[in-house]
């Protein structure tokens, strides 16, 4: 009877401990896994009692050009998260350059969760001269007042007040002695070696631009030149040089919110491509299936070019020619898409000789990056060329040297390039706090 009782009690001391384990286990794994994230929304009052407002604004802030190290830093009432699906709103910011040089913004606000289809954009300009810390001050400024309609009802908004500077009495209006047209000019040069080879070489380019609603021209102008030297053993030295330059014309002429008509002229010289002077042009329609307006966010654009190119060669061609002038055609598509999902790019290029039809060149290259799920994003870049009108490769074969150092045009029907990666974030989706300790060496 004793030992009966005995094995009784061992039973109910190891089922204790069993259902002790389970317990704590239990607890243990509620406390590693956080409950979702309500939305942020006020709380209901109590009966009798007082409303209790929201906290901070959930902000995604959605935007490639921005410095959101300086925004999280000076504009503190709201929440910056990782993940659009707990936020109150998604702030998609595009960019695109003016006429003059500057950057035209446009800042798009979709409201979400209590916010829902409270929708409003905002479009502002930072010039040609605006530095980096212009544009991004500017950038937080107009950030600030979009947000604070968002965030009048949160917690913080008997906190948050608006300064407004008194404009000047009289606002004189300056005529544009340029009559809108930016200049730019570019030079630069590059030494390195050791004491086995060397290289040098030089760029300078010049630019000319107008742009109004009515018209679109542009003027553009690139030269290079670069040398070499390789020292293969004591008494075997291998010497390169190469040169082009290029001058390209673009005229414009706005038909309507689709539709336009536009020209472009080209010459230029290259030792690559075996070219000592190439002249050129081309001009048809273009038609874009969505407003020109709406282009930072969507646009399908086809384009169709017809012209002709004439060239002299350095050296006799493939086809016993040293001078040709060749007629083409060319049927061009672009799609551009920026939505909150993500970014979607693509461009397909026919071109034609018209006085030789198997001569051809199609180009095809698209990029995506796309965000899939919370954390998750993908990005894929592909690009495809079918080449087959290469008419002025020349007769004579390249030395091994001038294949190794990139000196000549080589044959080939084909190229193409590819990548894919893809990110996933985990963890905190708050933090606000910006701490630069140890960020490099001061280089900015």
């Amino acid at each position: 009877m004793t030992t009966r009782l005995l094995h009784l009690r061992r039973a109910a001391s190891l089922a204790t401990l069993t259902v002790a384990c389970a317990l704590c286990a239990a607890s243990i794994g509620a406390a590693q896994v956080a409950p979702p994230l309500p939305p942020a929304t006020a709380q209901a009052p109590p009966p009798g009692g007082a409303f209790v407002p929201p906290p901070l604004l959930r902000v995604f802030l959605d935007c490639d050009q921005c410095d959101t190290t300086y925004i999280r830093q000076n504009v503190e009432f709201v929440d910056y998260v990782r993940d659009r699906a707990v936020a109150d709103v998604h702030v998609l910011v595009t960019t695109r350059s003016t006429g003059s040089g500057g950057i035209e913004w446009t800042m798009k606000v979709i409201g979400l969760g209590r916010h829902q289809q409270v929708d409003r954009a905002t479009l502002f300009t930072t010039p040609q001269t605006a530095t980096s810390d212009d544009q991004r001050r500017e950038f937080a400024r107009v950030f600030k007042l979009a947000m604070v309609g968002y965030a009048a009802d949160t917690a913080v908004a008997p906190k948050i007040d608006v300064t407004f500077g008194s404009p000047a009495a009289t606002t004189a209006v300056s005529r544009d002695r340029w009559n809108y047209w930016v200049f730019r000019t570019n030079f630069n040069g590059n030494l390195n070696g050791e004491k086995a080879s060397s290289n040098r070489s030089f760029r300078g380019s010049f630019s000319a631009n107008r742009v109004t609603n009515q018209w679109k021209i542009s003027v553009n102008n690139n030269a290079s030149i670069s040398h070499g030297r390789y020292e293969i053993s004591d008494d075997s030295t291998v010497r390169s040089r190469s040169e082009s330059w290029s001058s390209n014309a673009q005229v414009v002429k706005s038909l309507g919110p689709q539709w336009s008509f536009g020209g472009r002229f080209n010459t230029g010289h290259s030792s690559f491509s075996n070219t000592n002077l190439s002249v050129g042009g081309s001009a048809g329609p273009e038609y874009d299936i969505f407003p020109y307006a709406e282009s930072t966010r969507r646009s399908l654009t086809f384009r169709y070019l017809v012209g002709a190119t004439a060239f002299r060669y350095r050296e006799i061609t493939i086809y016993d020619q040293l001078e040709e002038t060749v007629p083409s055609h060319s049927i061009e598509t672009s799609l551009g898409l920026r939505q909150p999902w993500g970014s979607i790019g693509a461009y397909t290029s026919l071109s034609q000789h018209l006085n030789q039809l198997d001569r051809y060149r199609f180009v095809t290259y698209g990029s995506a990056d796309i965000r899939l799920f919370k954390g998750f994003s993908f990005n894929i870049f592909a690009e495809y060329n079918r080449i087959n009108d290469q008419i002025g490769l020349p007769k004579t074969s390249a030395s091994p040297e001038e294949i190794l150092l990139r000196l000549e045009q080589l044959s080939t029907s084909y190229s193409y390039f590819f990548s894919m990666g893809f990110s996933y974030s985990f963890g905190s989706i708050f933090n606000r706090v910006v701490n630069p300790r140890f960020n490099g060496l001061g280089i900015f």
